[in-house]
Parts: structure tokens; C-alpha cells; sequence
């Protein structure tokens, strides 16, 4: 090879080096932010890709004090996706409960058989909810009544992140 072609492929190297290093890869289809407005990509693009045949990666990030900045970061590999009116939708399956402490910082797992689930869209819609087994068991009616509230769908907007897998 000449000098110059060894010199070409260096720097082509090295651009793509960095943007690995970096996460600058253009595997992001679409995101939204905290408002459910997109903000890079299209649906449109989304929707194109999942017809193809690729497979998707999403995630999505959670704003506990509303500041308009990323608290807490979600990925999971999609599984069920539906596409309706233009909007793409990916069911989560269901974890066992975490809670996050922020001030350690960990990701603490509960010691319980509770699990959670949830769906979340294109749109910034997370609509989730918890599973407890045998909650009919529970003989304290408040208890059990607290533990009832927990299974009932929960609505928050998040900001997400959608990404072909490679």
C-alpha cells in the first residue's frame, strides 16, 4: 500500500474508533423528550425498520424531581411491538420489583414475588402496573387494600431512545 492509502485508512479507522468509543453510532431512530415530542428521527423511519425485520432496543429515562433531566435510565430489548395509528408500542415484560437508591447509588432488588409490567409508545406514554401474586390471599383488608392500589395502571411520560440493535 502507498503512503497515502495507509494514511486514508488510519483516518477512517480512527473516525470509527472514536465514534464507538463515543456512542456516536447512527443506530438511534428516534427519541422523544419528557413531553412525548420527538426530538431526532422519525415514526415513520421506526416503523420502516421494524417492517425489515431489525430488531430494537428502547429505552426510556424518568425525571423524578422535574427538572427536565435525566434521573433514572431504562433499556430492555423489545419483545411484543404493536403498531397503531402511526405509533409503535413495545409491552414490557414483567421484572421483579427494584428500587433505585440514589444516594448509594444501587439498584436494589425487593424480596418479594412482586413484579411490574408495562407498555411504553413513541408517544412518551409509560403505562405500567404491578403484579402481586396471590394478593386475594392477604387477610389484612389494609394491607391488601394498599397492595390493590399498586396493581392499578399507572400513566407517567418519560423521555425514549430507539435503537436498532446490531
Amino acid at each position: 500500500m502507498k503512503k497515502k492509502q495507509i494514511f486514508i485508512l488510519l483516518i477512517l479507522l480512527s473516525f470509527t474508533t472514536i465514534n464507538a468509543l463515543t456512542g456516536q453510532s447512527r443506530k438511534v431512530v428516534l427519541k422523544t423528550n419528557f413531553d412525548g415530542k420527538i426530538v431526532e428521527g422519525s415514526i415513520d423511519s421506526l416503523i420502516d425498520k421494524i417492517n425489515e425485520g431489525n430488531g430494537l432496543r428502547i429505552g426510556w429515562q424518568l425525571d423524578f424531581d422535574k427538572d427536565g433531566k435525566s434521573d433514572l435510565e431504562h433499556w430492555i430489548d423489545a419483545g411484543f411491538i404493536s403498531i397503531l395509528n402511526g405509533h409503535v408500542f413495545n409491552q414490557i415484560e414483567p421484572i421483579y420489583r427494584q428500587i433505585p437508591k440514589k444516594e448509594i447509588p444501587q439498584v436494589q432488588i425487593i424480596n418479594s414475588n412482586m413484579k411490574w409490567t408495562g407498555i411504553i409508545g413513541t408517544n412518551g406514554n409509560l403505562i405500567s402496573r404491578y403484579i402481586i401474586p396471590d394478593l386475594h390471599l392477604i387477610e389484612n383488608e389494609k394491607v391488601r387494600e394498599n397492595f390493590e392500589k399498586r396493581t392499578e395502571l399507572t400513566v407517567r411520560m418519560v423521555a425514549t431512545i430507539w435503537v436498532i440493535k446490531e
